[in-house]
């Protein structure tokens, strides 16, 4: 998990520098916006109900209305849904595996003045790429026996929407509300080192919130 999430960092870093080397020496006031943001992310429970997590974006102006996005998402800690039953097999307790995602994605972003001097509508779409990484799950089977599932999760690419509003809070400060959605074209094999039972999952989508902080380099 710590290669990937330090791989996924550095492709991070490498776009945002991409994004601001052309204006780095030039005088570009109010181009330049960085977000740091809490991710309220659910699905329908195969392979997960909720992906909580946090982000970080760069924005740069691009023109009156337009603006290009990348973004670096991080969950931690979230649950593969019960494996087991997914195979088959009669756990004696429902356990569900832990797993942890880092995403990295570009978007492009159009806003909207309103007619409050203090907000601002958006909506924004764009793609990426999305490292997954989930532990072993053991244990008991119901009735004697015992079961050892492995999970293995190529790179997804994902797709992805949001729509909001951002509200001035400040000379450089912003609040932004997001709605997202997230279409993840996956591929997760999952076996039961024991029995040899396999299943597969493929794409799947997420949706949710994403509430965060906003601040405009002058």
């Amino acid at each position: 998990m710590k290669k990937r999430f330090n791989r996924a960092l550095k492709i991070w870093l490498v776009g945002s520098l991409a994004l601001s080397s052309q204006t780095l020496y030039a005088d570009n006031s109010g181009q330049y916006e960085i977000s740091f943001r809490g991710n309220i992310v659910g699905g329908s429970g195969k392979p997960t109900n909720d992906v909580l997590g946090v982000g970080l974006s760069v924005h740069r102006k691009l023109s009156e209305d337009w603006y290009l996005g990348i973004n670096l998402d991080h969950s931690s800690e979230f649950d593969f849904e019960t494996p087991g039953d997914l195979l088959g097999i009669n756990t004696a307790s429902e356990v569900d595996a832990i797993g942890s995602m880092t995403m990295i994605t570009v978007v492009g972003e159009r806003r909207y003045k309103l007619d409050s001097k203090n907000w601002a509508g958006f909506w924004s779409v764009g793609g990426g790429i999305n490292e997954v990484d989930l532990d072993d799950v053991d244990g008991q089977i119901e009735g004697g026996g015992t079961y050892d599932i492995e999970t293995s999760v190529d790179t997804e690419f994902v797709l992805l929407a949001n729509a909001g509003w951002m509200q001035q809070i400040g000379k450089q400060w912003s609040a932004r509300y997001a709605f997202t959605y997230e279409y993840h074209f996956a591929d997760w094999e999952f076996r039961d080192k024991i029995s040899g039972a396999k299943d597969t999952i493929d794409d799947y989508d997420l949706y949710g919130l994403r509430i965060g902080l906003n601040y405009r380099f002058e």
